[in-house]
């Protein structure tokens, strides 16, 4: 059932008891924030806002107006449940056979951490293939290819051995000559 705008008073026309916004943007834009924005409507979603407008107001398209703005609310999009979260498929690595613990490693610095006891980086090693342990060590971030060769050398050659793969993210320490 159409229902036909009536004319109501000397300028106002209604449709279904909700005066007919005549206006510009800005107009239906500051209603809106009314039903909205307002601490009292407290950021419904686009159907509770649209429900709520409708009840006083009407204007053509005036759902697609609700769900850009509603859409376009930077609370309601930092402050929405996630209802649809990803799931990536769970993809092991599996240890070459046969494998030793640590033949494969992956070596890289974390860096820019508070100082502590003169270091403000730490190196990372973890054992890629077989046992997935780590071996932290403090180090400076301003340090280069010869006093991380020593570090390698003096912490971590004893314990490991020689790696058959290195995975890095090519920092120079890890690239260079002395390496």
């Amino acid at each position: 059932m159409k229902h036909q705008l009536e004319l109501k008073g000397d300028q106002a026309w209604y449709k279904n008891h909700a005066l007919v916004v005549v206006g510009k943007e800005k107009d239906k834009r500051a209603l809106l924030e009314i039903y909205h924005d307002s601490p009292a409507a407290g950021h419904p979603g686009q159907s509770k806002a649209l429900a709520a407008l409708r009840r006083d107001y009407w204007w053509p398209e005036m759902r697609t107006f609700v769900q850009g703005y509603v859409r376009g609310c930077a609370y309601c999009q930092e402050s929405k449940p996630i209802t649809h979260p990803n799931r990536p498929l769970v993809q092991p690595i599996y240890p070459k056979l046969p494998s030793r613990p640590f033949s494969t490693i992956s070596i890289d610095f974390i860096v820019k951490l508070p100082v502590s006891q003169g270091y403000d980086s730490v190196l990372n090693i973890t054992d890629h293939d077989c046992t997935k342990a780590v071996i932290l060590l403090p180090c400076k971030e301003e340090m280069d290819s010869v006093a991380f060769a020593k570090l390698y050398l003096k912490c971590v050659f004893p314990f490991i051995g020689i790696s058959q793969q290195v995975i890095s993210d090519r920092d120079p320490c890890f690239t260079s000559k002395i390496f």
